[in-house]
């Protein structure tokens, strides 16, 4: 009997323990602690330390690197050791497992739980509780292409005053920087809209010239600003340029096509031997045909000058801030602080969540067995790529309302999954179609709701394939676009 007192105390003792901790954690920690611990718990992908996560997301394709030529040429410009490049491979293997992420966010977020975006000067390397504002804070090692030393030295080096002063002492390519600009890094440090944080930054990166000369002529023939009546000067500075391939020598060895070219805009007399032009009498003859051009560069040098830095600025923002500030969203950190990509459009598509847990049935009739067959009425769902396994022929779809899981026959799977690619004139594989169940990838999946799963299916009466993908978003994105078969590619 004693033995039993000492045992129920000891027990009651432990429990006690619990409790007491408990309640100093309810009393001195708010909710949004017991919030952020739980997110970083689910999202499995950020960690708050360094490391090798070897055994998660092993369902997961990685999905390729784009733009390792910029990488390169800034590794190049900024001469990056073989040392430095071996620690950045090596850190490669230290990956975040994006999926996991966007869907514990996703999740979090339909429980009116809010994430807001990172802060480069706030932000910590994971999730992080702000007790004031009853949010959590964004982490910086979820930013897509954000490496683990970057944010050593963005955290060591902090904070920051602005955006120059961060470019002036952090080590970041073009696709860091638009990634962290795309996600919101720079929203309260510098205080403007982000359309304006970007535009500013495409400004500092375009090449943006402040002056015309005969030097920029090929600049100006790659974007089309040569107006019609110089097509002149044109032809002359390419055949130019031709000739100038050539090893210095006194006298070009002209081709049939640059004899031509001689013949119809200025006279074959000029030629030794019907095929050789001394070079010493092209250049005065290239320097007196191209004066119009420059008489033409300096009378009209302001709208030229506007023309080509307009193109160099559109080059630049074509290829490094398309869409729209949800599309960066997804794409630098995997979900979305402002509203979803296809918000607008939802009210047209059916909301998951208000979908029966069973399939309704449409009709129904007697097969040839005598048995019932059920047809089941088809629904049709919107929304984001943010996950898929090939294991278990799944896709998470983050729709405007919230996570749902759709549960891909396994033929399907494959056909949606492949990234097609085709030979080039150059000989080498180029891809052509990426998956369409890559992250980031907008959808439209026609099917059942069984549970909590969707299921594609289609009927022969059926109008919309089983899976579209949507490719153009307007009028404010209530209308969308879609492409309802894979590209064709050669074998």
């Amino acid at each position: 009997m004693k033995t039993s007192v000492v045992s129920n105390a000891a027990h009651t003792y432990s429990y006690s323990m619990i409790a007491l901790q408990e309640m100093n954690l309810a009393r001195f920690y708010p909710i949004i602690f017991w919030n952020t611990a739980n997110l970083i718990v689910d999202s499995g992908g950020i960690q708050t330390e360094e490391v090798e996560d070897e055994d998660e997301g092993l369902d997961v394709e990685p999905e390729p690197e784009e733009d390792d030529e910029d990488e390169e040429e800034w590794e190049e410009e900024n001469e990056v050791t073989e040392g430095e490049k071996e620690d950045k491979k090596k850190e490669k293997t230290k990956s975040v497992d994006y999926g996991k992420v966007a869907s514990a966010i996703g999740r979090f977020s339909s429980y009116g739980i809010k994430v807001s975006p990172p802060n480069i000067n706030d932000s910590s390397y994971s999730f992080t509780p702000v007790v004031e504002r009853n949010e959590i804070l964004y982490g910086l090692r979820g930013i897509t292409r954000l490496s683990t030393s970057t944010i050593k030295e963005i955290m060591e080096m902090r904070p920051f005053d602005s955006i120059e002063d961060f470019l002036e002492r952090i080590k970041v390519n073009k696709i860091q920087m638009s990634n962290l600009i795309k996600c919101g890094a720079f929203d309260e440090l510098v205080g403007l809209p982000r359309e304006e944080i970007m535009a500013k930054y495409i400004g500092m990166i375009a090449d943006q010239k402040q002056r015309l000369t005969l030097q920029n002529m090929q600049m100006l023939i790659n974007y089309n600003l040569i107006p019609a009546e110089m097509n002149f000067g044109k032809k002359v500075f390419l055949f130019n340029k031709f000739l100038k391939q050539q090893k210095k020598v006194e006298y070009y060895q002209l081709n049939d096509a640059a004899i031509n070219f001689i013949a119809d805009n200025f006279s074959v007399d000029i030629l030794r031997n019907g095929t050789e032009l001394s070079a010493a009498k092209w250049d005065l003859i290239y320097q007196k045909a191209m004066d119009p051009m420059r008489i033409y560069l300096k009378a009209h040098k302001d709208e030229m000058l506007k023309a080509l830095n307009d193109a160099l600025y559109k080059e630049v923002f074509d290829k490094y801030a398309l869409g729209s500030i949800s599309h960066w969203e997804m794409e630098s950190v995997s979900f979305y602080s402002h509203e979803h990509e296809l918000a607008a459009a939802q009210p047209y598509y059916d909301d998951f969540f208000k979908l029966p847990e069973e399939p309704e049935v449409d009709y129904n009739f007697i097969g040839k067995d005598g048995n019932e067959v059920r047809i089941y009425r088809l629904r049709k769902i919107i929304g984001t790529v943010i996950d898929k396994s090939k294991m278990k022929n799944t896709v998470t779809l983050l729709t405007p309302t919230g996570v749902v899981n759709v549960k891909v026959y396994k033929s399907q799977y494959a056909g949606f999954d492949k990234q097609l690619s085709e030979r080039g004139a150059d000989g080498k594989k180029h891809v052509k179609e990426k998956s369409w169940f890559s992250r980031g990838s907008l959808l439209m999946i026609q099917g059942i709701r069984r549970g909590q799963d969707f299921i594609p299916k289609k009927r022969k009466d059926s109008f919309y394939p089983v899976i579209s993908k949507i490719v153009g978003i307007y009028d404010n994105g209530e209308t969308v676009e879609f492409q309802t078969e894979r590209a064709v590619v050669e074998e």
